[in-house]
């Protein structure tokens, strides 16, 4: 097996249209409509409050920053601005995501998910087929399955 490090995971949805929407109203959104703070958005993407401030304000286009970071912190933070609680991506297809991405990284599987989760075996492989589970199971998995998530990259902090 082979261990692919990479934290992203990709979504089979339609891109969000946040390419339409400029960054800065984006950023903007985070900090108002979603209450992000800047302190939190630093620690989040890295880059100082100052940045983003002068970002926001129109003061800065970051360009002293390095691209790869910026172009990472401003995907999240377009997610942020977007508010993750939106239709283009139902709380279902993020779980999926999470779990297909860990299966990916970490050879995880349907059993391990479920025995995590306190529900059985063939409830996580039909919900990764994307077929009914029960609210109830749905709830334990996504709960067994973004705890483990957090352990996983909690190492990363170790």
């Amino acid at each position: 097996m082979t261990e692919n490090n990479s934290r992203s995971f990709e979504f089979e949805e339609e891109p969000l249209p946040h390419e339409a929407i400029g960054s800065r109203e984006l950023l903007s959104s985070a900090v108002q409509a979603y209450k992000v703070s800047f302190e939190s958005l630093e620690r989040l993407t890295g880059i100082g409050r100052n940045d983003l401030e002068a970002y926001s304000s129109g003061d800065s286009d970051l360009d002293h920053l390095d691209a790869a970071q910026r172009s990472a912190a401003f995907d999240l933070i377009a997610f942020l601005g977007l508010g993750i609680n939106t239709p283009q991506i139902p709380p279902e297809e993020r779980l999926r995501a999470v779990m297909q991405g860990l299966s990916e990284s970490f050879g995880l599987t349907p059993e391990v998910f479920a025995l995590q989760s306190g529900v059985e075996p063939s409830d996580a492989e039909r919900f990764l087929a994307g077929r009914k589970v029960a609210a109830e199971k749905r709830f334990k998995l996504a709960v067994g399955v973004l705890f483990l998530y957090f352990l996983i990259y909690r190492r990363a902090d170790m």
